[in-house]
């Protein structure tokens, strides 16, 4: 993608995507050059597209309009759907006239960038294994200012976001704990990152007991990983964590349905997209990025409920649910991320099906332990037009999963599942430490396949 060379449309020689305003006119030169008033035809409602043929007035073939409504009730948000929506109509080069779709509030650096996301957003498909995969259409951007620096953030962004859609897309025989791992290899290399691999050899020295108790049932090794971005000078380290369950059998406690668990490792293939974004724009911080990953399945060796496993953190906790491992396995991760030296951390997981009841896939569950931290998580929710609802932590659910043999227990089942889950996170986070859970069991993927969800929320909360 880049900036066009040209500033007017009569200078494209590709189709033009037109964004036009209720309360606005279309370019009088447009209509002078097309002979009728196209104003009474295209439909300028928020996300009507009205395709226009130029017959032979321009050098291209067509003017795609996208309606806006009315620029005065236009937010980032209704914009990225519009531009979603645009973009999966265009089939061939194309230019995007970005003035068109400023307004006071929102200017052209923030409409081209808003654009190239979502356009590249909208442009990803599921890679059907055995095909080639779909490549993205250029599309130029017709601006009266020097936008190109705004072009390549929304790449980033956007190439960030469909590069975990891809890794928890592929099916689980094909993204084994393995493949994480020589994705974070690739990554460490083209973006010089600083990669730590630990094997089950090195998390037994360590003794990450929570990891390797989910890991039993597997024939493949769990590995833990760091990643370090190093662009902040002296500033102290923050950390993003992220579960990678790369299938969920639910062990013992075997899953009725287990379709759909290829998904169970989004927390971790959205690590690795956090750490894309900040590298790709150059972001100044310092960051961990931190990953458990193994599979949860069955076999002689397996973790049983009623097992009681030492954790990293020395904490012993009495197994209720084989199917609760993704706690046991971040619980670890979040330790290891502290040892590092990490105080301010942000995790995500895909970790309750009760989250999925509370809030469906219409937000992320949001729990935090600090007032102050949440507050700035939900200012980088707004600024990302993104849908995160605050959950309780309290002592009193942390009471319910109390163990005769010990510490706690891992789950009591569904009932207040997503804040049982927190709660008993939350005593794996020091007294000094900043933490946000984030559940995305809801909102990492639908019927459309992975979502990519609240990677632009954090990658904005890390970099300021």
């Amino acid at each position: 993608m880049k900036q066009a060379s040209y500033s007017f449309i009569c200078e494209s020689t590709q189709d033009i995507i037109y964004p036009i305003y209720e309360d606005r006119n279309i370019c009088p030169k447009v209509i002078e050059t097309l002979g009728y008033d196209i104003n009474l035809i295209v439909d300028k409602k928020l996300n009507q597209i009205t395709t226009i043929y130029t017959l032979g007035k321009y050098s291209f073939e067509k003017i795609i309009f996208i309606g806006l409504g009315k620029s005065t009730d236009i937010t980032t948000a209704k914009m990225r759907k519009a531009f979603i929506n645009v973009s999966k109509s265009i089939k061939q080069p194309a230019s995007f006239d970005a003035k068109s779709a400023t307004t006071d509030m929102i200017d052209i650096h923030k409409v081209t960038q808003l654009f190239i996301e979502s356009y590249i957003y909208a442009s990803y498909k599921e890679h059907v294994i055995g095909h080639d995969t779909k490549e993205i259409i250029d599309v130029n951007v017709i601006a009266n200012e020097n936008v190109q620096a705004d072009i390549e953030i929304g790449e980033a962004y956007g190439n960030g976001i469909n590069y975990e859609r891809t890794l928890a897309d592929t099916p689980a025989n094909l993204m084994t704990p393995k493949d994480i791992v020589k994705a974070a290899i690739q990554l460490s290399k083209e973006c010089d990152l600083e990669l730590t691999i630990l094997d089950n050899q090195k998390l037994q020295e360590m003794g990450a007991g929570g990891i390797l108790a989910v890991n039993q049932g597997s024939d493949l090794p769990a590995y833990m990983l760091s990643i370090k971005y190093n662009h902040g000078n002296d500033q102290p380290y923050k950390a993003v964590v992220g579960k990678g369950i790369t299938f969920d059998s639910g062990g013992y406690n075997i899953k009725g349905n287990s379709y759909g668990m290829k998904y169970d490792m989004c927390g971790a293939a959205s690590v690795l997209a956090v750490m894309k974004i900040l590298s790709s724009i150059k972001a100044n911080v310092n960051v961990y990025g931190i990953i458990a990953t193994t599979e949860n399945l069955i076999n002689g060796s397996a973790y049983k409920p009623q097992d009681v496993i030492t954790t990293l953190a020395n904490k012993t906790v009495e197994i209720y649910s084989t199917d609760a491992e993704g706690r046991m396995i971040l619980c670890d991760a979040l330790t290891y991320a502290q040892q590092l030296g990490a105080h301010q951390i942000i995790d995500m997981a895909t970790l309750t099906g009760a989250c999925v009841v509370a809030l469906a896939d219409v937000y992320t569950g949001v729990f935090a332990n600090d007032d102050d931290y949440y507050h700035q998580f939900d200012e980088s929710l707004k600024e990302s037009d993104e849908k995160g609802w605050r959950m309780p932590l309290d002592d009193a659910y942390l009471d319910k999963i109390k163990s005769h043999s010990a510490d706690f227990k891992n789950s009591i089942g569904r009932v207040g599942g997503a804040s049982i889950a927190a709660s008993f996170l939350q005593q794996f986070i020091e007294e000094d430490t900043k933490w946000i859970h984030l559940d995305i069991a809801g909102t990492a993927d639908n019927d459309q396949g992975a979502t990519g969800v609240m990677i632009r929320s954090i990658v904005n909360m890390l970099k300021d």
